[in-house]
């Protein structure tokens, strides 16, 4: 009895939850499909579909470079992602299963890396890309995004688990450093480096600061900046202003449909060590 009113309790609790985060999407989304003028801030309204109209999505569609933003986005974060998951997975083999001097301090040295606000190094990386030309460009955006020690100590977590004696095989073999990588500890932290890249893409596609600063033309730039600049034009037309933010939020909540499971079970992994 106490199971059964306790799974009840649960379940209410859940719809509850689920109400109240679906409660602003479905206001957002009938304020977007309502013509100019009517916000939509009474309850009858909410359900009157008589006046919806697209006028709104067509006139985002039509006055901004919304699609081109949402591309950018997602080509930056893409690339990012694969990149960086890479280059963290060889720098934990470094620091897992190779025996170096100072590895100790330099992995000391990484995570301090962790206290490093980006807004600290905003100047000094600004000025290096000035002189490598790479300011309004996606690899200006890129090749900064390529540093997580986050992802470097969670997949070094996962590698520490993975035995030495697979490692000494290898080397038995004849395998050096890059094939032992490749062919053993890649492969067993296949799940640890999905949950990383996932958080890499997360944080690429909501990266604000240093797009904002780094790009100017209005072509180059992400949803992130793309969108806000936009409706600073239309600040007093809510139903704009609700059409832009749901077209922008349409490609996050498709990539989170698409790859819930691994973004929760990557959420979960973060706090376990493999």
């Amino acid at each position: 009895m106490e199971k059964r009113r306790s799974v009840y309790l649960k379940t209410v609790l859940a719809l509850a939850l689920g109400i109240i985060f679906l409660v602003p999407i479905y206001w957002m989304i009938i304020v977007a499909l309502k013509p100019e003028g009517n916000s939509a801030v009474t309850i009858a309204e909410w359900f009157n579909f008589a006046n919806l109209t697209l006028d709104n999505f067509r006139k985002v569609l039509s006055e901004s470079q919304i699609l081109r933003w949402t591309w950018n986005s997602f080509f930056i974060s893409i690339v990012t992602a694969v990149i960086s998951v890479f280059i963290c997975s060889l720098a934990a083999f470094a620091f897992s299963k190779l025996k170096f001097k100072s590895s100790k301090f330099f992995y000391v040295l990484l995570s301090l890396g962790l206290l490093i606000p980006t807004e600290a190094i905003i100047i000094p990386l600004y000025n290096v890309s000035m002189k490598l030309n790479l300011l309004d460009s996606a690899w200006g955006i890129i090749l900064p995004g390529l540093t997580n020690p986050l992802g470097i100590i969670l997949i070094k977590q996962f590698m520490d688990g993975i035995p030495n004696e697979y490692i000494e095989a290898a080397q038995l073999d004849g395998c050096k450093s890059f094939k032992i990588w490749w062919y053993v500890c890649l492969p067993l932290t296949r799940t640890a480096m999905v949950s990383v890249g996932i958080f890499n893409f997360l944080l690429a596609w909501n990266n604000f600061i240093w797009p904002f600063i780094s790009i100017t033309s209005g072509e180059n730039m992400v949803l992130a900046t793309g969108i806000p600049t936009f409706l600073s034009n239309n600040t007093l037309v809510l139903n704009t202003v609700m059409a832009a933010s749901a077209l922008a939020a349409i490609p996050a909540m498709v990539v989170f449909i698409l790859l819930q499971k691994q973004i929760i079970q990557g959420v979960s992994m973060s706090g376990v060590k493999g």
